[in-house]
């Protein structure tokens, strides 16, 4: 039996799951995870800002 780390695989936890759905929402991250601060939507918001290259 071939493990899953084997294949080439990453291991995951439920927090990263919940960290997935929340980066990618398209609307109000906040109100999508039900936390109460900005603060804690940063921790789990783990999509790069979109930075514009300097001169534009």
């Amino acid at each position: 039996m071939v493990k899953f780390a084997d294949m080439g695989n990453i291991r995951f936890t439920f927090h990263d799951l919940k960290a997935k759905g929340i980066s990618d929402t398209e609307g109000d991250k906040q109100v999508a995870s039900g936390h109460r601060s900005s603060a804690m939507v940063d921790v789990y918001n783990r999509k790069p800002s979109l930075v514009l290259p300097s001169g534009e």
